[in-house]
């Protein structure tokens, strides 16, 4: 990852993660006052296609979190490429240190939700909800922090953000599918082999391969499948450079930044962190749901990734990010238990009605998150 591109990433997480925060501190102050019934009055809007006997309609909630989410994905999908063909990725020793790091920050806390909640099959559905880490909070952190950490295990936390959306990905795809529907994968075959083909040709024409998106996008939604898979396939068929060495991928990538950071990020955050407080009482914090999220995200992804991270260096696997140590890897790794919007996607997917715990589940992600990041920021300003 070039030094100017990663400072330029940087910059725009930054700005982003701010305006997180206040897109989800304006949700909560909005969902308990007085005016919380239009806000839930605006994620309840229906809003739809209709051609012929053909039509899809869906809550605003749904648009946001199954279409503007597939977005954010296909930006993944589309930095994964860049990153394995032109940049750090392309040499393992680069790979293996984030690499591990993101799968103890999957495996611990998976396990620790588990086990707290071994006995209930319907919370069990929601394992996967601590495992995920939103870097936009986290690079927050870091920059005020200033240079007390070294640009490295900055580096290092964005490529471990980058696998553990990996692992994301592959959670839903495998664990988080409805009924499956064999038309809908018959149509959505015919648009990746069109994509296919788009790249074979060298298609210089961005447009056609939004169209063939959007309609993969649609046949996924009407699989079974999660629709945010539709936007990592399309983005594995934009190529790095056209005919005439026109940087067709890194142009998109660079002018889906600003609407991921400051429109579909933050409009995520202020749809799903609209917390009603009033439903929630003391004991309800203490339930499985919640102990299993707040202590996977707050204990489990800071133990897994600085466990697993720890061991690939000891073995010699990978090295220690450059001018760093031990102790400044491990309040990173804290960092890492601000889960907020992938926790909050995850938890929507594994719990299909919103209210069924009264909120308490996005009620320990936020505390999860808030700890996380208090946590670090002290730990990593007076530790040296």
């Amino acid at each position: 990852m070039k030094l100017r591109n990663f400072q330029n990433l940087v910059s725009i997480e930054i700005l982003g993660g701010l305006l997180l925060l206040g897109a989800t501190i304006f949700a909560l102050i909005l969902k308990n006052s007085p005016y919380g019934e239009h806000y839930m009055d605006f994620l309840s809007v229906e809003m739809g296609l209709k051609v012929g006997t053909w039509e899809l309609f869906k809550p605003s909630l749904l648009w946001i979190n199954d279409g503007l989410i597939a977005i954010f994905f296909f930006a993944i999908g589309l930095e994964l490429k860049k990153e394995f063909t032109q940049g750090e990725f392309k040499t393992l020793s680069n790979i293996t240190l984030p690499l591990m790091a993101a799968i103890g920050g999957i495996v611990v806390p998976a396990l620790i939700f588990c086990i707290i909640n071994f006995n209930d099959a319907y919370v069990l559905k929601g394992w996967a909800i601590p495992t995920a880490t939103d870097t936009a909070f986290a690079l927050v952190i870091l920059a005020m922090l200033k240079h007390r950490i070294p640009s490295s295990l900055k580096i290092f936390l964005v490529s471990l953000a980058i696998f553990d959306d990996v692992g994301a990905i592959l959670i839903i795809a495998i664990f988080y599918t409805s009924e499956l529907s064999t038309l809908a994968f018959f149509v959505a075959f015919c648009c990746i082999v069109g994509l296919f083909i788009l790249n074979r040709l060298g298609n210089e024409r961005k447009s056609f391969y939004y169209i063939l998106g959007a309609l993969l996008w649609l046949s996924v939604l009407k699989s079974g499948v999660h629709a945010t898979l539709a936007g990592i396939i399309t983005a594995f068929f934009i190529p790095i450079n056209t005919k005439n060495n026109h940087p067709m991928l890194e142009e998109i990538e660079h002018g889906l930044k600003f609407w991921i950071a400051f429109i579909i990020l933050p409009l995520f955050a202020f749809a799903n962190a609209g917390v009603d407080l009033s439903k929630i009482q003391t004991h309800m914090l203490f339930s499985g749901v919640s102990l299993g999220i707040f202590l996977g995200l707050f204990i489990g992804k800071q133990l897994g990734v600085f466990g697993f991270a720890y061991m690939a260096i000891k073995f010699k696997l990978a090295k220690l990010p450059k001018d760093s140590n031990f102790k400044q890897l491990y309040g990173v790794c804290i960092l890492t238990g601000i889960g907020f919007t992938m926790s909050f996607f995850i938890d929507a997917l594994a719990y299909e009605v919103s209210d069924i715990f009264n909120f308490v589940d996005n009620l320990a992600i936020l505390l999860a998150s808030l700890a996380s990041g208090i946590f670090g920021y002290f730990y990593l300003r007076f530790i040296k």
